[in-house]
């Protein structure tokens, strides 16, 4: 007998499995639940002869003793389902067949909570896929995001984890505002790091651990922010800067390596003589599967960025681990950047990705085209690489209306002399 409260959410039904004859020619009653197109088995420990069973009502045929004991038994279990179920939505949990299920046989409700959940997510699907769909660099991602909840958590509301059950939209906004308050994050940080605590609940959500989407109202957009870059004076102030230091003196010629390559700092530190190769022009070129998206970047090599690695390939740093570069700590390496800018006398923050929007720009204004900037990029789409375009449009755009408000200024003075 099929009881349904609600047809398309919520069924039971009880069915005798032939396949598990015992000694004694009798088969088992199982229950079968299903909640929202899932289904849950399990057996009643109730034993009947095959010819017992009345398949269309879904119980056990006759009015005698045992028959009377075994459909009141499938009665009162059809009751407890619908009572857990009930209490269930009551309190406002996942309602799925594993947890009635699991409350029904005496095992209980599992309250899954955020920090595990995250953990979970972070160990045993995205680190498990690194290579196979996911790139090294989502993985730490979403590790420092596990940290940041952590910490929040914690400054809070003083536990170290959370019911899923608990999270609301409040929950949301306020981790917004710890990031960027005591995080110091930027508003596009933050909101990256609120997004990948989203992809933990919808991760959450389809498990059914959770079953109301705190996010469901939450809404934030990224602010347009302009990508920085050096000006080919800029870099040529930079690249002939002499450093006494010698440490300084490397991180500036890395980070000069990046501008004329596109590199993050990522790959560079990796860089090793499996990742160049010759091109059909018997040149050679860099092809690297880049850290963080694992997408294959392709670089030919200028004059450049050759006069570097023909620098270093005797150092000892680099002979000693394989490596083209002396990369350092990325700590350092921002450290260094800061010094060397004020020495050069360049009023702008460099990093690493400065020198791979200096090496885009740098391309597209010489004349290459956007597709082959997309493809020495690594980028995988090539929408990411019209940023660029529109960078060195915008900059047209400026420059020309500064040259049009000259004209303008100089035709009035010659009127003022005129008159």
């Amino acid at each position: 007998m099929n009881t349904c409260l609600n047809r398309n959410t919520f069924s039971i039904l009880f069915y005798i499995v032939r396949s598990k004859l015992n000694k004694n020619n009798e088969v088992p009653i199982y229950c079968r639940l299903t909640v929202n197109g899932r289904i849950k088995e399990f057996a009643t420990h109730i034993w009947i002869k095959d010819d017992q069973w009345d398949s269309k009502a879904g119980k056990v045929k006759g009015n005698k003793e045992a028959a009377k004991t075994a459909n009141a038994t499938m009665d009162g279990i059809r009751h407890n389902l619908n009572n857990i179920r009930a209490e269930l939505q009551f309190q406002n949990a996942n309602v799925t067949a594993e947890t009635i299920v699991n409350q029904h046989s005496g095992k209980g409700f599992k309250r899954h909570t955020l920090i595990e959940v995250h953990t979970y997510h972070n160990e045993q699907h995205v680190k498990r896929l690194v290579g196979k769909g996911y790139a090294a660099g989502t993985y730490n991602r979403y590790r420092i995001s596990l940290e940041h909840v952590k910490e929040y958590i914690k400054a809070q509301y003083s536990v170290s984890d959370i019911p899923l059950s608990e999270l609301s939209y409040s929950f949301i906004t306020n981790y917004e505002v710890h990031l960027k308050t005591i995080r110091k994050c930027a508003h596009n940080t933050a909101v990256k790091y609120v997004k990948n605590l989203r992809a933990i609940i919808s991760y959450a959500i389809s498990q059914e651990w959770l079953l109301n989407d705190p996010f469901i109202r939450y809404k934030a957009r990224l602010e347009k922010v302009d990508k920085n870059f050096l000006t080919l004076n800029e870099l040529t102030a930079i690249e002939n800067e002499e450093f006494d230091i010698e440490g300084i003196s490397e991180v500036r010629d890395i980070f000069v390596f990046c501008c004329y390559t596109g590199l993050a700092y990522s790959d560079v530190a990796k860089l090793s003589a499996d990742h160049i190769v010759f091109g059909i022009n018997g040149k050679r070129h860099i092809s690297i599967k880049r850290t963080k998206t694992d997408s294959t970047a392709n670089i030919p090599l200028l004059d450049k960025a050759r006069f570097y690695l023909d620098k270093y390939k005797e150092h000892p740093l680099c002979l000693s681990k394989g490596l083209l570069l002396p990369a350092r700590s990325n700590q350092k390496h921002n450290l260094y950047l800061k010094k060397i800018a004020d020495v050069s006398g360049v009023n702008k923050t460099l990093t690493t990705h400065i020198a791979r929007h200096t090496f885009a720009t740098l391309m597209l204004t010489q004349g290459a085209s956007i597709e082959s900037v997309s493809s020495m990029l690594g980028h995988s789409n090539i929408v990411t690489t019209q940023v660029y375009a529109k960078i060195t449009a915008d900059k047209v755009e400026r420059d020309m209306s500064r040259v049009n408000k000259l004209f303008i200024e100089i035709d009035i003075e010659r009127q003022k002399e005129a008159i």
